[in-house]
């Protein structure tokens, strides 16, 4: 049987708040000293869950009026399967809200808008911002630490990747740090094969020196292309663009065997699928 009681007390020092990561839904338990936040780089001023559900849309009102009937310690059994202390500091009505969002989350009633992908910078601020655009096993792996507050892994990642001799020097022989680095190495040279669904592709990496024309005869070595438009970037370095085969297999066996080359000062040839 649910003992609310010991569940409060057990919740005593957590707050809680929800936040949609572009992994999915995470928990993040927070100390009154120790503030985890999002992996997006905003700051919460506020220790009390966030919500930021619409009371006049009939999805929310309907899932609320549903909610209400609950008795506190219905909804807090609810909340506890799902692994979600309630504050002490909380009453009632909040706690019937914060089940409402999610109740809504997880059946993907909110929180499901994908946003736009960040755009790819043309050059980096340092090697860790590179990881986290190129390598997206690495990036999930940072937030993972997120979700997880585990903020020592996340510094030591960030001094690893921008200074590995450094890093090594300072840290090399502590069983957390070697952990650490095996996570990273793991996620940094782990190959990932894409699922190429169409033959329209998005790709980025050619040298601007080779122009149109030698793009358009490099691709249509692995098929017909029907379409194809070329951009140079920003530092007039490389380009980008939109190539669309006449079949599947083309783009398949251009990404099989030019996706991921290095091409030179850092930049390398990327497909994706569209």
């Amino acid at each position: 049987k649910f003992d609310r009681a010991v569940f409060r007390a057990v919740a005593m020092p957590l707050s809680i708040t929800l936040s949609l990561l572009p992994a999915g839904l995470v928990l993040q338990r927070l100390t009154p000293f120790n503030v985890c936040t999002p992996f997006t780089g905003t700051a919460r001023s506020s220790r009390r869950p966030k919500l930021a559900l619409d009371y006049k849309d009939p999805t929310v009102e309907a899932e609320f009026a549903a909610v209400q009937q609950l008795t506190a310690d219905e909804v807090e059994e609810e909340l506890a399967l799902s692994g979600i202390p309630v504050p002490p500091m909380m009453n009632d009505i909040e706690v019937k809200m914060m089940l409402v969002e999610l109740r809504l989350r997880l059946s993907g009633k909110v929180g499901s808008d994908t946003k736009a992908k960040p755009e790819k910078p043309s050059s980096y601020s340092s090697e860790f911002e590179r990881a986290l655009f190129e390598k997206p096993l690495f990036k999930e792996l940072i937030e993972s630490y997120q979700a997880k507050c585990n903020t020592n892994a996340m510094n030591y990642a960030t001094e690893y990747l921008n200074n590995r001799k450094r890093a090594r020097d300072r840290y090399a022989g502590t069983e957390f740090f070697d952990q650490v680095v095996t996570e990273i190495e793991e996620a940094l040279n782990a190959e990932i094969k894409q699922e190429i669904k169409s033959p329209r592709l998005i790709f980025s990496g050619f040298p601007a020196a080779m122009g149109e024309a030698a793009i358009q005869m490099t691709f249509e070595g692995f098929g017909a292309v029907t379409d194809l438009s070329v951009e140079t970037s920003d530092d007039g370095m490389s380009t980008n663009g939109r190539v669309t085969f006449e079949d599947i297999d083309a783009a398949k066996a251009l990404v099989e065997k030019y996706g991921g080359v290095d091409m030179g000062m850092g930049i390398k040839l990327e497909f994706q699928s569209i």
